[in-house]
């Protein structure tokens, strides 16, 4: 690992970063802070601009920081290429932060690396699980297939044509998984739904960041029939709502509500697939300065615990039919208790 150290590692830090300021004390007649906890975010190649993943992480971060009751402070760098990321991680380690939370799986293996050269730092990362971690790293990660069931259920309900479509991420995990349920819970709805989907090919920097393609595949996938696609890819995905923006079609967006994240797609948005990733990094972050850190590594957010769902219908509210609502309701509830499945084995 290459370190980054003296003035130029500030400059770099200083022309990177994005800040957010910590508390001086609690309100309302709580004690002062008597330690700060930095807390540094690293992004993938998807950066804030995603209007979703990254920035939802980083959200997380930034309610941690408003609870004054934590004493946090926090700094963000957004990482231009893969190449960044072990180097991102490393100003803030020159810095002597206590917490690093790195965003995405195609991080994995460089925070692995990171948290067991430094032992004394906690890392948080999105979206990765470990089999074995050390104790100072701890995975945050999300059933999305649960939240993909959902908005397939309302997908499949809604669509006229009997197809619908998917633009995807590169093929991880995270985005396998939104893909499954999507696609099983049209299925759930209605039987007979044809389904499109299509993942992004490794693209260097342009993974999870290249809207034309995304828009490309959703204009193409609208000639075969499909009314309503899914974006699940980053800013690749959002190229695929701004298609259906401009063929008149609707979309259901992906990790946070994107109504309110992304409003260039608003009047397409039906629902997005929700993961919560804002209070996933805001628990870690207080388990870190609770010193309630899991032992086993690892924090699972799904239908049990509120950790994923769909958003509001918002615009599409009056459209979208009673029995549509009560059947995601009652899904919800099957996921939470277990009887019902979403047919992702992985």
């Amino acid at each position: 690992m290459r370190s980054l150290r003296g003035i130029g590692a500030l400059a770099a830090l200083l022309a990177t970063a994005i800040f957010g300021f910590a508390c001086g004390g609690t309100t309302g007649g709580g004690t002062s802070c008597t330690k700060t906890y930095n807390v540094g975010l690293v992004t993938d190649v998807g950066k804030l601009s995603d209007k979703s993943f990254n920035a939802n992480a980083w959200k997380g971060v930034q309610d941690a920081v408003a609870d004054k009751s934590l004493c946090v402070a926090a700094k963000v760098i957004e990482s231009n290429q893969p190449t960044d990321y072990q180097k991102n991680m490393q100003l803030f380690i020159d810095q002597k932060y206590d917490m690093i939370v790195t965003v995405g799986f195609l991080l994995g293996d460089d925070t692995l690396a990171v948290a067991k050269a430094n032992p004394t730092i906690k890392f948080a990362i999105v979206d990765y699980a470990y089999t074995t971690p050390p104790a100072n790293l701890t995975g945050l990660v999300f059933r999305e297939d649960q939240a993909g069931f959902l908005a397939g259920i309302v997908a499949g309900k809604m669509s006229k044509t009997h197809t619908i479509g998917g633009v995807y991420g590169l093929d991880i995990p995270p985005v396998h998984k939104y893909r499954v349920g999507y696609e099983n819970g049209a299925k759930y709805a209605d039987p007979t739904i044809k389904t499109l989907g299509v993942y992004q090919p490794p693209s260097g920097a342009k993974s999870f960041n290249d809207p034309d393609w995304g828009k490309q595949q959703a204009t193409a996938m609208f000639g075969q029939g499909a009314d309503i696609v899914f974006g699940a890819g980053g800013n690749t995905g959002n190229g695929a709502l701004l298609a259906a923006v401009q063929a008149n079609k609707l979309c259901v967006g992906v990790d946070v509500d994107q109504f309110v994240s992304y409003t260039d797609a608003d009047k397409c948005l039906l629902t997005s697939a929700e993961k919560h990733i804002a209070f996933a990094v805001t628990t870690s972050i207080t388990d870190m300065v609770k010193n309630t850190w899991p032992a086993n590594g690892l924090l699972t957010f799904d239908a049990t615990n509120a950790g994923v769902g769909i958003s509001p219908f918002h615009n599409y509210d009056s459209q979208v039919p009673a029995d549509v609502k009560t059947m995601v309701a009652d899904a919800l509830k099957k996921l939470a208790d277990g009887t019902l499945k979403t047919g992702y084995t992985g």
